[in-house]
């Protein structure tokens, strides 16, 4: 059934668009977004929450019925994820604008509050203007996201803009670009993270019919350039890139392709919907033991894969750790963000302080030290299982194993303890994988081959069950003072930004 709103008198295409100026619908817990009426005779609509896709055209089955004969009879497919994002589809031969991009038949772009949509002719630069629309949602975002503003040239006749020589391209094979083919060919309005020289994006291709979305790094080449040379670093511009194109493996991010314009570095990879690592477990606590054996048991395989291949990621952490889903029954990870890893073919061929705080390994810190002392040293595989043992810390617990005050001294003393409430549910096993893990001397933590072998992974044992909890457990602390001081530790440890100085 089509919830339609009985709209006031449309504003022409003459006018500014001031929301303030649109009809408000009634408060409607069950409504998540309004198609709103700017030009024509058509109607506005309400997208329910269960509503996964909405079409409009002529045809009487239409979710939006339009009367004019210029209108194709399935002409523009809206339609959400499980997650709210919205995307427009054109359907027809006959084009369709979202704000002030012309869309030809089989382009996708990504839809924002506030954007607007017309069918055939621009409601503000044509005077036959019959069908345009308003999307608006009636809740704040709550995501951090940031919006992308929509391209700003001079609008073109559906004639002239027939995709140039460029945007025939195949994806897959893409080098240097322009940002016109950018423009015309993805649609990357939603930051999903950001980092010293990068940000990440969903990404849209526009011209590809039914485009899966994607996780779309973005590299500020001058950023990128200054930030190389003030600390010396060997690292390339491409080098994620090229070490990603080589990496086949299901708990490592899957990667697309590469593109690049004279100021910018493109790296499509695979969008995953669960979010990350750090934020489930801040949002949801611990995970039940038999669950957190299953995805460390996948997180130390991709790690094994690297480390097989001779490269050292430098930044692993739970931030870096995505899921397939929050679902935990059927969560996968992915590890992600290559951007400090590289390959390490000795035992100490690392030179660079990198990483997060957090998840230093001790020969880190002391790398950094000695070169402040004039005295050489480094690192190799081995501060991966370091971090390994940070993040299983973490999974298990809740918290990290590190106060924020003192934080280099604790991690070069190797001074943390199991003895807060939440260990008490943890088995023997697990600690004991953990204090392997966790060893100041490199040559005596546990190696990848030893951490995938240990008895863990294989033990068959009843762990204490709570019959009030499913497989996430809460974090519970004896006191409110308690609780206090171990949530800001946390958030301390989310807040942590990675460090990267000198050397490669």
């Amino acid at each position: 059934m089509a919830h339609m709103i009985v709209t006031e008198e449309a504003l022409t295409q003459t006018q500014n668009v001031d929301v303030s100026l649109l009809p408000k619908p009634a408060a409607d817990n069950s409504v998540h977004a309004t198609m709103r009426c700017l030009a024509g005779s058509v109607e506005s609509y309400e997208i329910r929450r269960d509503k996964k896709s909405i079409e409009i055209g002529r045809h009487p089955s239409c979710d939006i019925v339009i009367k004019d004969k210029r209108a194709s009879g399935r002409h523009v497919r809206i339609f959400r994820d499980d997650n709210f994002n919205y995307t427009v589809e054109e359907l027809s031969a006959n084009g369709a604008w979202c704000n002030e991009t012309f869309m030809q038949k089989g382009e996708q772009r990504e839809l924002k509050n506030g954007d607007s949509i017309s069918i055939c002719v621009h409601h503000k630069f044509e005077s036959d203007s019959f069908a345009a629309w308003m999307f608006r949602l009636l809740e704040a975002d709550k995501k951090d996201e940031e919006a992308m503003p929509a391209p700003s040239h001079t609008p073109r006749s559906s004639a002239s803009t027939a995709a140039s020589s460029e945007a025939s391209k195949d994806s897959s094979t893409l080098n240097l670009v322009t940002e016109q083919w950018i423009q015309e060919n993805w649609s990357m309005r939603t930051v999903l993270g950001s980092g010293n020289f990068s940000e990440v994006r969903m990404g849209l291709q526009v011209k590809q019919l039914g485009s899966a979305p994607y996780a779309v790094k973005i590299i500020d080449k001058r950023r990128f350039y200054q930030f190389q040379s003030k600390r010396v670093s060997g690292l390339s511009l491409q080098d994620e890139a090229k070490l990603l194109m080589d990496m086949h493996h299901p708990n490592i991010i899957n990667f697309f392709s590469w593109f690049e314009t004279e100021e910018k570095l493109y790296i499509a990879m695979e969008y995953v919907a669960g979010g990350d690592l750090l934020q489930f477990i801040m949002e949801n606590g611990a995970f039940q033991e038999q669950v957190a054996r299953r995805l460390f048991g996948q997180i130390t395989n991709a790690v094994g894969y690297l480390h097989s291949r001779n490269i050292v990621h430098r930044d692993l952490k739970p931030e870096n750790i995505l899921l397939s889903s929050k679902n935990v029954d059927i969560m996968e990870p992915k590890l992600a963000d290559f951007g400090l890893a590289r390959m390490n073919m000795k035992t100490q061929d690392c030179k660079t302080f990198c990483g997060t705080p957090h998840y230093f390994a001790p020969e880190v810190i002391k790398t950094f030290q000695g070169a402040a002392e004039g005295n050489a040293g480094g690192y190799g595989k081995q501060v991966d299982m370091w971090s390994l043992g940070v993040i299983l810390y973490i999974i298990l617990s809740g918290i990290p194993p590190f106060e924020e005050e003192g934080l280099y001294e604790q991690i070069l003393a190797g001074k943390y303890e199991f003895d807060v409430q939440e260990w008490t549910k943890v088995s023997a096993e697990a600690k004991e994988l953990v204090a392997g893990l966790m060893v100041v001397d490199p040559k005596l933590r546990f190696n990848i081959e030893r951490t995938m072998q240990h008895k863990w992974f294989v033990v068959d044992q009843k762990l204490p069950e709570d019959p009030t909890k499913g497989d996430v457990r809460p974090m519970e602390f004896d006191s409110p003072d308690v609780s206090a001081k171990r949530r800001r530790t946390m958030e301390d440890a989310d807040a942590g930004v990675a460090v990267f100085v000198g050397g490669a």
